[in-house]
């Protein structure tokens, strides 16, 4: 998986193609999935997939777009308003819960599968209805392997996050997190 702030671009790049969507969803839709990765390895150890029920296409569009809208409505205007100079007024609009903001978690949870699909060997996309591993990436082996896969994806996903913070304009923080 790419690192999950480089999940990122994708999310703001979505947002910009999609006029109306909710940024801040997608950009929480777009990380939730891997929440589950440290609950995975504190309860179950390293020796298990680190991907499970968050990293399926069911699993983003079922828990993993509720646990989204949970953060993007009740988390996100607080934490983004502590953290970065943006109004919090502002942030607080933008996460109102509505179906656009359904819509843009959902479309974040399935943008992180995809992305993963990209740079793993395997992934559970398909659970419950094929095992974790009968999920083989079809274009992993295109690209050279899970090793060239992974550098690929990380150093296109570098670019575009350090293309986006590059770009210097009039409330750069608001820009980037909530506009």
């Amino acid at each position: 998986m790419p690192v999950t702030p480089f999940h990122y671009p994708i999310a703001y790049l979505t947002s910009k193609l999609g006029g109306n969507l909710s940024l801040p969803a997608l950009i929480v839709g777009s990380m939730v999935p891997d929440l589950e990765i440290p609950f995975i390895v504190l309860l179950l150890g390293t020796d298990v997939p680190h991907r499970l029920v968050l990293h399926s296409l069911l699993g983003a569009v079922t828990a993993g777009t509720l646990l989204s809208i949970a953060i993007t409505v009740l988390i996100y205007p607080w934490l983004a308003s502590a953290i970065f100079p943006i109004d919090k007024r502002k942030v607080k609009e933008k996460c109102r819960f509505t179906l656009c903001l359904v819509f843009s978690c959902v479309l974040g949870g399935i943008s992180h599968v995809m992305l993963d699909v990209t740079n793993h060997a395997y992934n559970p996309v398909f659970w419950p209805f094929l095992a974790l591993n009968e999920t083989p990436s079809p274009i992993v082996p295109v690209i050279g392997g899970e090793v060239a896969a992974s550098l690929l994806v990380h150093a296109l996903m570098a670019v575009l996050f350090i293309g986006l913070f590059a770009n210097k304009r009039r409330n750069f923080w608001e820009q980037l997190l909530v506009v």
